[in-house]
């Protein structure tokens, strides 16, 4: 289960470098590029009703297969199409297998933890964390050593279909998912609020990846190269929360654990806000990563439990707000940033995440 996560962390990583060399060969302006990522989250979105449905006629391991495959087809094709209406097409399409990846990945981790009886998903989702940060440092070498950004995309669809070859391992539908009840529900009060939650997170994730950088740059000072440590802050800060998260969780219960998180990112916003010092603030970016590291496998485990529904049912809603609120946030952020500033922007993503604190006894 492990490797699976670690797989989604390859496939989530390498458009590092997918992205750029688009935009570069297709000579694309940041508005068109824009367009055209909001496209290929749009496809991760319009999956997510179906995965439900997916998982429950086929067992999450199936679906997890048959799109991990998707995944890595798709990884070179972006990086060979010769042209903008093909990039954007595979783009979509990458989005869509990769929004059924991610959905019945963390269906079979809630199994997984369920079955086991004991907390797992923290640690799982560090294993996606690893996954990123290994194929970037990885590429990085490869392409240091004159390696094609397409060469690097086939090197790291080999590593996914090589981890794919261990999925037999996993749980099958006869103990994936219960036989009795809809394939489809509409989502309860329990289930909204989780994915609120969800929202809010992954809407903070996608401002650190986005707006990090432009933010130490331009805001504070920093030079380009020196910007991009706030994310590598909260990038690794978030790898190591996740991977003490299941022991910490164990140890205080869910709900608290996921109300220390809110507050240590709350310090983090308001060091980035208020303190204009570039160091204080790659901390701040930092804690941030530290604090909202754990709350996102909270909530995918508390998503299997929805009273009312069942995790085929609940798991998809979660996610889909969560990939809502990553395809729609850093939008908004720049919306805001282009009236207000960019500060006041992420303020305004920190009064969401607070939000969370209300709702830290759902994860229970």
């Amino acid at each position: 289960m492990r490797l699976v996560f670690g797989m989604a962390g390859i496939g989530t990583s390498v458009w590092a470098i997918i992205i750029p060399a688009a935009k570069i060969r297709f000579q694309l302006d940041d508005a068109t590029l824009g367009a055209i990522l909001f496209i290929g989250g749009t496809g991760g979105l319009l999956a997510m009703p179906l995965a439900g449905v997916a998982i429950a006629r086929w067992g999450s391991r199936r679906v997890l297969s048959m799109t991990g495959v998707g995944v890595a087809g798709l990884l070179p094709a972006l990086t060979l199409v010769p042209n903008t209406l093909g990039f954007t097409v595979c783009l979509f399409l990458y989005g869509w297998v990769f929004g059924m990846l991610e959905t019945s990945m963390n269906a079979q981790g809630a199994v997984v933890e369920r079955r086991s009886g004991r907390l797992r998903m923290s640690g799982f989702h560090a294993c996606f964390s690893l996954g990123g940060l290994g194929v970037a440092l990885a590429s990085a070498g490869l392409l240091r050593l004159g390696l094609t950004p397409a060469g690097c995309a086939g090197v790291s669809a080999a590593v996914i279909l090589l981890i794919l070859t261990q999925t037999g391992q996993l749980i099958g539908k006869a103990g994936d998912t219960r036989p009795e009840g809809r394939h489809w529900a509409w989502p309860n009060r329990a289930a909204l609020v989780l994915g609120a939650c969800c929202f809010a997170c992954f809407m903070t994730e996608g401002a650190a990846t986005d707006w990090s950088t432009i933010f130490l740059h331009f805001s504070r000072g920093l030079s380009f190269a020196a910007a991009t440590l706030g994310y590598a802050a909260f990038a690794v800060s978030m790898t190591i929360a996740r991977l003490f998260g299941d022991a910490v969780a164990t140890r205080l219960g869910q709900p608290w654990l996921m109300r220390l998180g809110t507050l240590l990112a709350l310090l983090g916003f308001g060091l980035i806000i208020f303190v204009p010092r570039g160091a204080v603030d790659v901390l701040g970016f930092g804690l941030v990563g530290l604090g909202t590291g754990n709350i996102i496998p909270l909530v995918f485990s508390a998503a299997a439990r929805v009273p009312g529904m069942q995790a085929h049912q609940a798991v998809p809603v979660v996610v889909g707000l969560g990939y809502a609120g990553f395809l729609v946030g850093p939008v908004m952020i720049g919306l805001v940033a282009n009236h207000l500033g960019l500060g006041t922007a992420l303020g305004v993503d920190a009064a969401l995440l607070a939000a969370t604190l209300l709702a830290a006894r759902a994860v229970a």
